[in-house]
């Protein structure tokens, strides 16, 4: 009598199976897996293996990802929101217009990772591995990459206001053309890096070091600079309104603005190689001090005059 409704029970349970998009033996094999447009919502993929899998607009919204390989594979325009990819390789991966906000990437590996124009707010990358990543137009805000190393990374054009960058390195970073309003940046290591035309307006910069570093028509107004490093940094056309100098180091810093000027290795920057007379002409000046705070410890530009519309604290 009860027969019938256990076939029933087991015939839904193989139909169940058989729905799923994942191929078998997947996890913990994916290699190459064609898993495009496929919904895999809370799937637990930890430690899977995904190489050159094709995981183009799939839904991976909260998907546990955590160790896993995914070095090659192409997630462009996924949903990865609330994804947990701590500790996963993510080394070459596509990653274009993906969806990854509030997702955990503590400590990944995204060395060469494609992730122009992606959503990473609210996203946690602390301790994570940015090397050669390209996140030019990054959607940033309130990110904490706190503690992160970095080199030869591309976040021309990101959005990263309010965002925890405390103790990075961006050493001969692109930055230009980035909104970092009021990030947090205590101890972040930015020397040699390009942040032509980037908005810094209320950034925390104590103890930064910017040595060399190329801030060609920055606004830096209100910027918390104190005891920071900025020796021979290009500032020219910068605006350090309101700025705290109080301790910073200004050793061969280029404040004042003459012809020809010469950018350096930041006159390749496309920033500025799309700037049109129109639009250098104004950044074409002397470094905006007005209201700027400085103190017996700012060290300047040997022979540098001081404007009298900056401020001496006692």
């Amino acid at each position: 009598m009860n027969r019938i409704p256990i076939l029933i029970l087991l015939g839904g349970i193989l139909l169940t199976a058989c729905a799923s998009p994942l191929p078998a033996g997947c996890p913990p094999t994916c290699i190459e897996a064609n898993l495009a447009g496929k919904d895999l919502s809370g799937a637990n993929l930890s430690k899977a293996i995904l190489t050159e899998a094709n995981l183009k607009k799939a839904q991976m919204r909260g998907v546990n990802l955590t160790e896993a390989d995914l070095s090659g594979a192409v997630l462009a325009e996924a949903n990865l929101r609330d994804a947990k990819l701590a500790d996963a390789r993510l080394i070459g991966t596509d990653l274009q217009k993906a969806n990854l906000g509030n997702a955990n990437l503590q400590k990944a590996i995204l060395w060469g990772a494609d992730l122009r124009g992606a959503n990473l707010t609210g996203a946690k990358l602390t301790g994570a591995e940015l090397w050669n990543t390209n996140l030019s137009d990054a959607l940033m805000n309130g990110i904490d990459i706190s503690g992160s190393e970095t080199g030869g990374v591309n976040f021309s054009g990101a959005m990263l206001s309010a965002a925890n960058l405390s103790d990075s390195t961006f050493y001969g970073n692109n930055l230009s053309g980035a909104d970092l309003g009021g990030a947090l940046m205590l101890n972040a290591n930015l020397a040699g890096a390009w942040l032509n035309l980037a908005n810094l307006g209320g950034v925390n910069l104590q103890n930064g070091n910017l040595n060399g570093a190329s801030l060609y028509g920055a606004n830096l107004a209100g910027a918390n600079l104190n005891k920071a490093q900025l020796r021979g940094a290009f500032l020219v056309g910068a605006s350090l309104n309101g700025a705290d100098l109080r301790g910073a180091d200004l050793t061969g810093a280029r404040l004042v603005y003459s012809e020809p000027l010469d950018l350096g290795d930041s006159a390749l920057d496309p920033k500025i190689m799309s700037l049109n007379i129109a639009k250098r002409t104004p950044l074409n000046r002397n470094t905006d001090l007005n209201g700027a705070r400085y103190d017996k410890n700012t060290q300047w530009p040997e022979g540098f005059q001081i404007p009298p519309e900056a401020n001496l604290q006692e």
